[in-house]
């Protein structure tokens, strides 16, 4: 007897499809029936995943978040002191982006200015959503930090304000130093950029 796979392996199986299937053709040429296919499916068992186009594209932006967010964590982990953490964070920002940019840029390179206008508006909830995961990881760091008495109590809102200049100022070093071509050296900036924030909360 067959034995069927739970709903989360079936779900990132057709996640999976959509995105090889989006790099290759953009996602607004994408048919419900291209990602059933591409998984052995039939196109009623998929919307019972995802109800539309525009909830599968959800999905997959959704995945590749989810991603980003568990390999910045892994190289925070992975990291000795607050330092170090520090400096991981902003360099596996910097190295998750630039390896879903080619993704991005083929996903999107086809589509006309309506499903711009469209996909931009589902981008925006994926950044909100980076952004908001990146600040829990930035309050995880400094939390670790005082309680090993390596930095001196840093209040909520300056962690907040923290990690709102931490994901900005990282965004900000890659557009020009990657999409504006400037000559800087990247990790030469965030090496910078990390020993700038290490003394401001030095105990």
């Amino acid at each position: 007897m067959t034995m069927s796979k739970p709903d989360d392996i079936v779900q990132q199986e057709i996640l999976q499809a959509g995105l090889r299937l989006y790099r290759k053709y953009g996602p607004d040429k994408v048919t419900m029936d291209e990602v059933a296919n591409a998984t052995g499916r039939s196109r009623t068992s998929l919307y019972y995943y995802y109800k539309n186009r525009e909830e599968l594209f959800q999905g997959v932006l959704d995945c590749i978040a989810d991603d980003v967010i568990k390999e910045i964590r892994r190289a925070v982990s992975e990291a000795g002191n607050v330092h170090d953490k520090i400096y991981a964070f902003c360099s596996a920002k910097i190295s998750t982006s630039n390896a879903w940019r080619n993704v991005f840029n083929a996903m999107l390179a086809a589509a006309n200015a309506e499903e711009q206008t469209k996909n931009n508006r589902i981008k925006s909830i994926l950044h909100k959503k980076l952004i908001h995961n990146e600040g829990i990881i930035v309050q995880e760091i400094l939390s670790e930090a005082m309680n090993k008495n390596e930095i001196r109590p840093v209040s909520s809102a300056e962690q907040d304000m923290l990690a709102f200049i931490l994901s900005s100022s990282v965004r900000g070093l890659k557009s020009e130093i990657y999409d504006k071509n400037d000559p800087h050296n990247i990790d030469e900036a965030l090496r910078l950029l990390t020993d700038i924030v290490a003394k401001w909360a030095k105990v």
